[in-house]
């Protein structure tokens, strides 16, 4: 009773006693609304990482030539073109090593409330959400691992890969140097270690000789390429809906663009010469919808 007596006799204290347990139960209810909050957005994160329930589609990757102007001995054993430097160009043995190809996932919406969810969600998981958590391998690259004859280029398979649904919008290609389990080695010469090999003569404009040149390097070189053959068409492959064929086109009669012979030395030659193999190929995509 004696307790009673002294708040109704003391009316500031009971406003203070009154007002302190107004702001402690404030305090656990924003405590109990952060948590609700935490809660819903580990929900929306489990449910944006996951992905649809759909069915796999396999993703073909194979690698092509393109003789462009090229001309060609009749027994297939050299070939000759002009560069766009006027160098008279003869390819007498030439090696590349295709090292990989791997179709790169579509960028998420980049607006300000979609960066604030997938930060929030990045600190709340651990990981990033892109299809896969940061740091593991993408699961639609390729080890192509493959040495390629410049003087008798032909199509090949790169290789095949069966993929969950995922929205691609870019495939990166790569040439480096071929390791001894690569594919296509050849006897007579070591193109281990190796990403380019060509063997062959040049004559500069208006000269009346050959010279004769060699390009040995380890060198690797890989480039983005976000549109399809069409320089119009975007690449979009949705492994969600159909089977995809990636071909990689390399056009023999670009390779040498920018190579000034007489001026470069080897290996300043050697890199232009990747530069220019890669960055000319063309992406051809082809999407089926019946199953392989």
């Amino acid at each position: 009773m004696a307790r009673v007596e002294t708040l109704e006799h003391e009316p500031g204290r009971g406003r203070r006693f009154r007002a302190a347990g107004a702001s402690t139960l404030g305090s656990w209810a924003a405590v109990a609304g952060a948590w609700t909050l935490i809660a819903v957005l580990a929900s929306a994160c489990h449910e944006q990482s996951a992905p649809p329930p759909s069915t796999p589609h396999a993703v073909r990757y194979q690698l092509d030539w393109s003789w462009d102007d090229v001309k060609r001995a009749a027994d297939g054993s050299f070939w000759e073109i002009t560069n766009n430097l006027g160098y008279r160009v003869r390819v007498n043995r030439a090696y590349v090593s295709s090292y990989s190809m791997e179709l790169v996932e579509c960028p998420r919406d980049a607006t300000p409330v979609a960066k604030l969810e997938t930060l929030l969600c990045s600190m709340i998981e651990g990981t990033a959400v892109a299809g896969h958590a940061s740091g593991t391998p993408n699961p639609a690259a390729i080890r192509a691992l493959r040495v390629e004859s410049l003087t008798d280029p032909a199509w090949s398979e790169a290789g095949v890969v069966m993929l969950a649904p995922q929205a691609y919008c870019q495939l990166h290609y790569l040439v480096a140097r071929a390791s001894r389990d690569a594919q296509g080695l050849p006897a007579e010469l070591d193109m281990v270690d190796t990403s380019l090999h060509i063997e062959g003569t040049y004559r500069a404009p208006g000269a009346p000789t050959e010279v004769p040149f060699t390009v040995h390097t380890a060198a690797a070189y890989g480039a983005l390429f976000d549109h399809s053959i069409n320089p119009s068409a975007p690449i979009h492959v949705d492994t969600g809906s159909a089977t995809t064929q990636v071909i990689v086109r390399r056009h023999l009669g670009r390779i040498f663009d920018g190579v000034d012979f007489a001026q470069m030395r080897p290996p300043v030659a050697a890199n232009q010469i990747l530069k220019s193999l890669v960055d000319h190929a063309e992406v051809e995509i082809n999407s089926s919808h019946v199953q392989p």
